[in-house]
């Protein structure tokens, strides 16, 4: 067999067996219940996912508020405590004139130890004296253009990136007879700050003071950046972020596992001079869409159980009544007219099941009546053929004449087709006598091999026509068993009959007799284009196996299960007779409590099979 015809076959078998009423009603079911649920889980995680958004935005805004305020205060603080200091040293240790500019700068350094450097100018910008890592040439060059603002103003507070680091810076005039005497510049870094770290704290959010430049992304200065998806960042020069978790897009510091915020720190003149990043992990707030996700999938799970469970109890209380009709209406076609549904309820298949019993009961009534009228009509016709056939046995003696050759051949036909309308009707009478179980078996012993030649050489004549040859095999030729000789006789006669009439030119016909001691279970043939009229496998223990093999036009496929029922013709075959015969000669088997079945195949010929009880 082709390999895409066989695959073929099978995806039709496939979908034959799935297309049922309770996979209709379990597909309809679990559609209704999960398109719902799908459309209730996107719209409810898209909701969530906005809400986290924005609930992410406000939070961030509120630390970023939270981190100005903070930068701004300590910077205002920084701003007051110099100016306090600076007014107190005037007052209580020196006059103006006195004024030493180391001696300020020490005192300002005792009482402001997070100072990172210290700086005093003159009038005319020249560095008087400094303290601290800083280079004071650098912030005096920084600065220069500050200072020249500052010596005709109030002192001014800003924030300054001098190298690589950030400052908040404190310029202080001096003041001698109403003029600006010198300039006090002090600077406190912001890796000393408590800004950072005080935000992180309350905030949980990782901060970052960093600044740009086309080619680097630098922090400055970082607070929560130790742990989760922020632990592989570094304070210092970063020219690598791949590796980070953080990248740069070409303006701002971001990391794909925070929601993020970025804004500009500036100077006094409102110039930006570094950023801050401010970040909040993702899984704070995915956490509750994991919670949704999970949740709705447990949900789903359980709607799709339940539905499960509800369309297959609705669909085995739809389709268990079904399918007991089904199973009816195939008994019926056997033949069973006796089969009765029985479905408790009030719905519409009750009341099916109820119109489909009275339509078996009326279906039993009309067999009844019509087999009465068979064995009527049949028993009436009977005496009369009789006694046609006797006259013209008469004729052909010449009893009331001579007749010539013509007359004679025209008797003899007369007579043949008298004796097989007897026979017909014989069959026809034994079959209603079967039907109405009035059957008185005239048991005797004899040897059936022996019946089996006796059978065949009687109809001999009729397989010669067509050349037919019939075989006799056995190895056993005495066979003994105790039946009712006729019916038997009557039953091989038939069944070698159908095989002739079914035959083909020049063929022919095995008749096998095999005796069966020991316990055997027969099992049919599997194979796709082996066929028979057997639905289990057979046991057979003490009997005789008679075969009927031929190599005739066989028996077709869809006919098989019908094989055995009354006036079943097959349509691969021509109809040549009433169609009871295998009827018959399955009534009759079955009263003998054996076994009769057929097989057949699609390369033609067939086999019919049986089973009598050996003598005990």
């Amino acid at each position: 067999m082709n390999i895409f015809k066989w695959l073929k076959k099978r995806i039709n078998n496939f979908f034959n067996s799935i297309d049922t009423i309770t996979t209709k009603l379990l597909t309809l079911v679990l559609c209704c219940i999960t398109i719902p649920l799908i459309v209730v889980g996107t719209f409810s995680t898209d909701i969530i996912n906005q809400s986290i958004i924005d609930n992410s935005q406000a939070s961030l805004e509120i630390n970023k508020k939270i981190f100005e305020k903070k930068y701004q205060d300590e910077l205002d603080g920084f701003g007051k405590r110099i100016t306090e200091n600076i007014k107190t040293f005037q007052e209580t240790n020196h006059k103006i004139s006195d004024l030493q500019s180391e001696t300020l700068m020490n005192y300002l350094f005792k009482y402001n130890d997070k100072l990172t450097f210290g700086i005093i100018l003159d009038a005319n910008q020249n560095i008087k004296t400094s303290k601290g890592t800083t280079n004071p040439d650098i912030i005096k060059e920084k600065f220069s253009k500050t200072v020249k603002n500052i010596l005709a103003n109030t002192p001014v507070l800003s924030t300054e990136k001098v190298e690589n680091d950030l400052f908040q810076v404190a310029f202080f005039p001096v003041f001698k007879n109403n003029s600006v005497y010198s300039v006090v510049i002090l600077g406190k870094s912001l890796k000393n700050s408590e800004i950072l770290p005080y935000v992180s704290s309350i905030t949980n959010a990782a901060i970052a003071v960093y600044a740009q430049s086309n080619e680097t992304t630098e922090i400055i200065a970082a607070s929560g950046l130790e742990t989760g998806s922020n632990k592989l960042l570094k304070v210092g020069a970063i020219n690598d972020l791949n590796n980070t978790g953080f990248y740069s897009d070409g303006s701002n510091l971001t990391n794909l596992d925070n929601f993020s915020i970025n804004f500009p720190l500036t100077n006094f003149d409102k110039e930006p001079v570094a950023k801050v990043y401010l970040g909040i992990p993702k899984f704070d707030f995915i956490f509750w869409v994991n919670k949704n996700v999970q949740f709705m999938s447990f949900i789903s799970i359980i709607s799709l159980l339940v539905a499960i469970v509800i369309a297959a109890l609705f669909a085995r209380k739809i389709t268990d009544p079904i399918l007991e009709l089904k199973e009816a209406a195939e008994s019926i076609n056997l033949g069973d007219l006796n089969y009765k549904v029985d479905i408790k309820g009030n719905d519409e298949t009750v009341k099916l099941a109820k119109a489909f019993n009275r339509m078996v009961s009326n279906l039993e009534r009309d067999e009844r009546l019509r087999n009465n009228f068979v064995a009527t009509l049949t028993h009436d016709l009977k005496v009369p053929m009789l006694a046609e056939n006797q006259t013209i046995t008469f004729l052909l003696k010449e009893a009331y004449g001579s007749i010539t050759d013509e007359q004679r051949e025209v008797l003899e036909l007369m007579k043949s087709t008298n004796s097989s309308s007897l026979e017909m009707i014989g069959t026809l009478l034994e079959v209603y006598r079967y039907d109405c179980g009035n059957v008185r078996l005239y048991v005797t012993e004899f040897n059936l091999f022996e019946l089996l030649k006796e059978s065949v050489n009687q109809i001999k004549s009729l397989a010669e026509e067509k050349r037919i040859n019939i075989n006799i095999n056995t190895s056993h030729e005495n066979i003994e068993i105790k039946a009712d000789k006729r019916d038997i006789k009557r039953l091989i006669h038939n069944i070698v009959s159908n095989s002739i009439n079914h035959g083909i030119h020049r063929g022919f016909i095995n008749c096998n007799l095999e005796v069966i001691k020991n316990a055997f279970k027969y099992v049919p043939k599997s194979d796709t284009e082996y066929y028979t009229s057997l639905i289990e496998p057979v046991e057979i223990s003490n009997s005789v196996l008679i075969s009927v093999e031929d190599n005739g036009v066989g028996i077709s496929r869809e006919d098989m299960p019908l094989l055995f029922n009354r006036f079943s013709l097959s349509k691969g075959r021509k109809p040549a007779g009433s169609g009871l015969g295998l009827y018959y000669a399955s009534q009759v088997i079955k009263t003998h409590n054996g076994v009769i079945w057929a097989e057949s195949s699609e390369t033609g010929g067939s086999t019919l099979k049986f089973t009598l009880p050996l003598n005990d």
